[in-house]
């Protein structure tokens, strides 16, 4: 397929995974848990996060002093399950918090939204049951009425790319697929929210987006923006930063149905993790 080049930066994604969980520590926790299969951070997993939010910060800042932009808009995109949200959390606390220390001028409003596509594998291994899709909007509601995520402003205007969890059970090449799709449309959207007056760096906007899913969509997204097979290590809280280079010609195919993605990215901080020392 044809690409058209777009100019690098214009938009920028950060895949992160989430901290670490409290049920691969303290292995009882699930024996008294309402819902087990959404365990939340561990106290480690809150400070992984943070460091990672500062990382973000430090990029960006330099991403702003070599590319002389006007503005930059945030969008943090995240799974349903809590300990996702719960990093997004923190991630723009870590942001904000290195934001003050360096005194940068970094736009510091970051807007979020739920986005199912970004969810953990629906693998049997992972889960005994279907997870219910009202996990979606208990979600969203805890967001909005400030449970959790009080540092962000929920994106009404979002709209998501998938409105429910994935089939139980997904395989393997079905959470691909998913992954894969679940990036060319978020992202295709950024680009054409750009108006053709701004695509120029320069001096427009630039788009960021800030995925954070789970180690199986973190290797799903290296693939589908890298292309290249094979197993990727994936800690929690790694950061991989991408950037388009070229869109596609012609319209993305039907939602799932490819696990070749339609973007063309250049890929850096592959899983990356130099900045978590033991916490």
């Amino acid at each position: 397929m044809e690409k058209i080049p777009l100019p690098v930066g214009c938009v920028t994604c950060y895949f992160v995974r989430h901290g670490e969980r409290i049920d691969h520590i303290d292995e009882t926790w699930a024996q008294s848990a309402q819902t087990s299969y959404d365990p939340p951070l561990t106290n480690e997993g809150h400070l992984q996060a943070q460091r990672t939010g500062a990382l973000i910060h430090t990029l960006e800042h330099q991403a702003q002093v070599t590319g002389g932009t006007q503005r930059t808009e945030y969008l943090v995109l995240t799974s349903p399950f809590l300990r996702c949200v719960q990093t997004s959390e923190e991630l723009c606390r870590g942001f904000q918090r290195q934001h003050t220390q360096m005194h940068s001028n970094l736009n510091t409003e970051w807007r979020m939204a739920v986005e199912p596509g970004l969810c953990e594998v629906m693998s049997e291994n992972y889960f005994a049951e279907p997870v219910p899709d009202s996990l979606i909007d208990q979600r969203i509601s805890d967001i909005t009425s400030n449970t959790v995520c009080t540092n962000m402003t929920y994106d009404t205007t979002y709209t998501q790319v998938k409105q429910e969890l994935p089939t139980y059970p997904e395989n393997f090449q079905d959470m691909m697929a998913r992954f894969v799709a679940t990036l060319d449309y978020t992202t295709s959207k950024q680009i054409d929210e750009i108006s053709l007056a701004q695509v120029d760096i320069e001096t427009g906007v630039r788009k960021v987006v800030v995925m954070v899913t789970h180690g199986a969509g973190v290797g799903s997204l290296l693939w589908a923006t890298t292309r290249q097979p094979g197993a990727h290590t994936v800690p929690y809280c790694c950061l991989t930063r991408a950037q388009i280079v070229a869109r596609p010609s012609q319209p993305l195919a039907q939602f799932g149905t490819t696990r070749m993605p339609a973007h063309q990215w250049t890929v850096d901080y592959r899983a990356y993790a130099e900045h978590l020392p033991n916490l």
